[in-house]
């Protein structure tokens, strides 16, 4: 009975591909106490990882994704064999699906912002300082807001992975800059 449960286990992660659901994903670090799993399949990048207040995992991964223009850049949403929302359902490039934009709340607070829509309604993963937050809104009214209980930590330098949206290499393969007019301005 044994065997045939490891074979089953086995197959199941066979059958799955690059799932991370059974191993840990190659770009996240096990030298410090981090979060170690990811909605990210291993041949992603993870961009934005956390584990929310509420238990569930918010990811950010891309694929090849090298400009707005090339492979592709998928939000998830939910527990490791349980994705509650994945955005967008297809593989095409960024362009016209996520905007970006930086936010600075004065001299020394700053940091990014990316978002995409469905429908009317926005989601948002932001990283001020060394914070980060998800959240959903409708017009002004934010309906969804969770703040990031534990981050991974990526090999490439051990960057925390909820802050990764602030390296100027990533921002600039996103398709659209935008500053949200909603958001104070510093001189």
């Amino acid at each position: 009975m044994k065997i045939t449960m490891t074979l089953v286990t086995f197959v199941t992660c066979l059958t799955l591909g690059s799932s991370t659901a059974y191993a840990k994903h190659p770009q996240i670090s096990d030298e410090l106490d981090g979060l170690t799993k990811t909605l990210c399949n291993d041949d992603e990048d993870i961009y934005y990882n956390a584990l929310l207040d509420n238990g569930k995992l918010v990811s950010l991964c891309g694929y090849q994704h090298k400009s707005p223009d090339t492979g592709y850049v998928k939000y998830r949403y939910g527990k490791v064999n349980d994705i509650e929302l994945e955005y967008p359902q297809d593989n095409n490039a960024p362009r016209g699906r996520f905007l970006t934009y930086n936010i600075q709340l004065g001299p020394n607070a700053q940091g990014h912002d990316i978002f995409f829509y469905i429908g009317e309604y926005r989601y948002s993963m932001t990283a001020v300082a060394s914070g980060c937050v998800l959240s959903v809104s409708k017009g002004k009214e934010t309906l969804f807001i969770e703040s990031c209980q534990k981050k991974s930590y990526l090999t490439d330098e051990l960057i925390d992975s909820s802050q990764y949206i602030n390296d100027k290499e990533l921002y600039t393969k996103f398709p659209q800059q935008f500053q949200d007019p909603s958001e104070p301005e510093f001189h």
